[in-house]
């Protein structure tokens, strides 16, 4: 089954750690009545919205982009948007469904942003579509019922990284927009470790990215 990956700067080390599996669970914000309780029970966790589903995967290649060819990674999103679409016709839209439309708007917008060259009015439009769906999530998360605080904790944490990645999306739009060239000391940093420090880079991008995967793949129901 496809999975998606993270990216990782080329100079960076490889990734060491594994994802955790996710299982996420439902919010009741949508108007549509959401078919189980928003933090099922052992005997609801067999229905079909709450079965394992497949995480996504840190890339243990140490490079900037996915593992699999462009091809396959169509084939990914394909798979991940008509899961989604499952999600919205059983469910609604969750916040099951923001979380996962999140991760796929950002993967999106990450394989765009990663590249050296980008057309800034391009970018714009996938960045709009993130702020709104992270938007959506977090009314989302403020209409749940307090009825586990382990699992909104976990939401919590993904949607403040969603946030902190939502700029410096901003930041990498802004200085390609605005062609602000790298300063002498930003371009000792492009390319190695330490990319993620420099304002409007890729590798901060990247970086954000990878810590709303890690965040995403920790959900649990």
């Amino acid at each position: 089954m496809p999975v998606i990956t993270m990216f990782i700067r080329k100079d960076a080390l490889p990734a060491v750690f594994s994802a955790l599996c996710l299982v996420l669970s439902l919010s009741g914000c949508d108007d549509k009545s959401p078919t189980v309780d928003l933090f099922a029970t052992a005997p609801q966790s067999t229905n079909e919205p709450c079965q394992r589903q497949p995480e996504f995967i840190i890339d243990q290649n140490n490079g900037r982009y996915p593992l699999w060819p462009q091809s396959d990674g169509a084939e990914n999103i394909n798979y991940r948007t008509n899961e989604l679409a499952k999600i919205e016709k059983d469910q609604g839209k969750t916040l099951k469904y923001y979380s996962l439309a999140i991760v796929i708007q950002a993967n999106k917008t990450t394989q765009l942003l990663s590249e050296e060259s980008f057309i800034p009015q391009e970018a714009q439009l996938q960045a709009t579509a993130l702020y709104s769906l992270i938007a959506a999530a977090q009314e989302c998360y403020k209409a749940a019922p307090p009825s586990s605080n382990t699992q909104l904790t976990r939401y919590s944490f993904m949607l403040d990284a969603a946030n902190e990645y939502s700029r410096f999306v901003e930041e990498r739009i802004q200085r390609h927009w605005d062609k602000t060239p790298y300063s002498q000391s930003e371009k000792t940093q492009i390319g190695g470790m330490s990319e993620w420090m420099v304002k409007g880079s890729a590798g901060k991008v990247i970086r954000a990215y990878n810590k709303v995967i890690d965040d995403f793949n920790q959900l649990i129901h």
